[in-house]
């Protein structure tokens, strides 16, 4: 019965944002569509996460409302850094996170980067339809919270078919999401960072990659790893992406672990980083 109430908000959304043009996202040379897109998968979650869900308003209005404002002004990276510091000093102080068990003043300062590093990297694999959502789904599935993946999935069916995108708003909702649900169980960043494998990797392989090529760390481009493998792997990178994201998640809390997760992304670095060097030239 929710999933149908789940389809119907997704469609009202939806219908209204087409009808009154509100809130497109109007093709460039950057971006794969080709006629104006709504980008509303946050005002989707935002309307589902206040009827249906337990979440503090004031926290999911100011994701909205900044995402939204960002979807239409392309705000600034160093505008954007500041919010992301406020959103991560109320996890900080609201979780108790640890670093190898550890709490002290420089683990606190740590966790703050890396919440924006995880957002960021969440940010980052929204570039292919079907992406971010279908991780999510994943990530929420092997956290036990079946409700909020089942949430996601009109989303997914609209987003995986192109009819819309999840917006900045929708990332940052997702990412706030995926963390409060994380440090309910697991509150070590280090294991926490193995989980959610795939957004760390991306977003810290690409600072490497800018700095090797002596790039702006801190623009955007399009040659992370969708980019370039979906251009290699065509309609298979969609469930690579799943597989290893699973494959991330699903590696057990030891510190063996650590040595398999750095592994694998090394090698995976040097393939993504081959290829980009490849169709350069």
């Amino acid at each position: 019965m929710k999933l149908l109430a789940y389809f119907l908000i997704t469609l009202v959304i939806y219908f209204f944002s087409k009808k009154y043009n509100i809130l497109l996202d109007y093709p460039t040379e950057r971006k794969n569509h080709h006629k104006p897109t709504p980008q509303i998968g946050g005002v989707i979650l935002f309307t589902i996460l206040l009827f249906f869900f337990d979440y503090p308003f004031l926290i999911l209005f100011s994701l909205l409302l900044f995402g939204i404002l960002d979807d239409m002004f392309k705000l600034s990276y160093k505008q954007k850094f500041v919010f992301e510091i406020i959103i991560a000093l109320y996890i900080v102080f609201k979780y108790n996170i640890t670093l190898f068990g550890m709490r002290n003043i420089f683990t606190n300062i740590f966790a703050i980067f890396w919440i924006i590093a995880f957002l960021n990297g969440l940010n980052m694999i929204d570039g292919l339809n079907g992406l971010s959502t279908g991780v999510s789904i994943i990530y929420l599935s092997m956290l036990s919270q079946f409700e909020l993946a089942l949430s996601y999935f009109p989303i997914y069916i609209f987003n995986f078919f192109g009819k819309l995108f999840m917006g900045e708003s929708g990332i940052l909702i997702t990412g706030f999401i995926l963390l409060s649900s994380a440090l309910l169980i697991e509150n070590d960043m280090v294991y926490l960072t193995i989980f959610f494998g795939y957004p760390f990797y991306e977003v810290v392989a690409s600072f490497i990659r800018r700095v090797i090529s002596k790039e702006n760390p801190f623009l955007a481009d399009r040659k992370h790893l969708h980019h370039i493998l979906s251009k290699k792997m065509g309609n298979l990178f969609l469930p690579f992406s799943y597989l290893l994201t699973f494959l991330f998640a699903s590696l057990p809390k030891s510190y063996m672990s650590i040595f398999y997760y750095l592994s694998i992304s090394i090698i995976l670095f040097l393939i993504h980083f081959g290829l980009i060097k490849k169709l350069n030239n």
